[in-house]
């Protein structure tokens, strides 16, 4: 599978904010997100290319075999929720999933090669952008709905938390690529605009679904990933992808801005950690990584290139980097 970065994924949800009180007095998330966040609903998709189910993907999470994950054991979110005792969100697409999970835990929509673009990473063949994942939230708060009535089902929604963490396949997967329309349709500035054109249209539709306390998060350093880094004679980082990532940053965080005082009770927040990942790239050693960035720990399974991703896909991070991430 071929990249997304957004590597501030879930970087500050949860840590150093109040947690809200959700049904029976847990804290419940809504995540909407791609491959960084999906924790199953690919490998349930019978026809995506886009399957967290190669060798070394969950190994040292539970029985070690893959389960759904892009990275060798937890998420970033699993370990912001186990260490601030938040439950885990399942994958919506997970069998066990009903009106009960959904009250105890949150659901998690996000999936491998989804964009906030429709024709983003159709080359997936399947796949979930984000307006089908909200198209899935919204089947959600009509079975909550019946289930509570809608004055209860309102102040559940309400309450929750909402992590959008999504982006970078719009580029590497669709703009940035000679095969998508897009490419020849826009100019870096254009297509940005476009993007949050339709982000803010999706987040609109969130805010009238029950969303009230949502973070978006930034996308990292894109042109340092090695599918960009190869494209280059020098096997340096592509600078336009980086600018376009540092535009799509600067621009989503205008957008919340503007969008939160005209929302009612809304708290729309952004989250970027673009710097703190370009110097883990160009700082190994001050972060616990050696020279070629292999994880101490993993060096029998993973190896960490300069964008921090899990090794055996060349494009995700692995556990040690999600607990830096966490920590920050």
């Amino acid at each position: 599978m071929k990249l997304e970065i957004a590597l501030s994924l879930l970087l500050v949800v949860l840590v150093g904010i109040t947690i809200i009180q959700g049904c029976n007095g847990k804290a419940v998330q809504f995540i909407f997100g791609d491959s960084l966040s999906d924790n199953g609903n690919n490998n349930r998709l019978s026809m995506t290319l886009a399957k967290a189910n190669l060798p070394y993907y969950g190994i040292d999470f539970g029985n070690g075999l893959p389960n759904g994950r892009f990275t060798n054991g937890r998420t970033v979110a699993d370990i912001i929720g186990d260490s601030t005792g938040l439950p885990r969100p399942p994958a919506f697409l997970d069998p066990s999933v009903n009106e009960d999970v959904i009250l105890e835990n949150g659901v998690n929509y996000a999936s491998g090669g989804g964009g906030v673009l429709n024709e983003t990473g159709t080359y997936f063949i399947q796949r979930l952008s984000l307006w089908k994942q909200i198209e899935l939230f919204h089947g959600t708060t009509e079975l909550i709905t019946k289930k509570l009535g809608k004055q209860a089902s309102d102040k559940f929604f309400q309450e929750a938390r909402y992590v959008v963490a999504l982006g970078s396949n719009d580029f590497i997967n669709n703009y940035l690529m000679p095969v998508y329309r897009d490419s020849w349709t826009y100019n870096d500035q254009t297509f940005v605009e476009y993007l949050m054109e339709t982000l803010e249209k999706q987040l609109l539709v969130l805010h009238k679904l029950g969303a009230r306390q949502l973070m978006v998060f930034g996308l990292g350093p894109m042109g340092c990933i090695p599918l960009q880094r190869v494209l280059s004679t020098t096997g340096k980082c592509q600078e336009r992808a980086n600018k376009l990532a540092l535009s799509f940053n600067k621009v989503a965080n205008n957008l919340l801005i503007s969008l939160e005082p005209k929302l009612t009770n809304a708290s729309f927040k952004f989250g970027d950690a673009y710097d703190v990942v370009d110097d883990v790239i160009r700082n190994p050693y001050k972060y616990g990584f050696d020279q070629r960035l292999h994880a101490h720990r993993h060096q029998h399974c993973a190896e960490i290139e300069p964008n921090m991703y899990f090794g055996t896909s060349t494009i995700h991070q692995t556990v040690p980097m999600n607990l830096l991430l966490k920590n920050l």
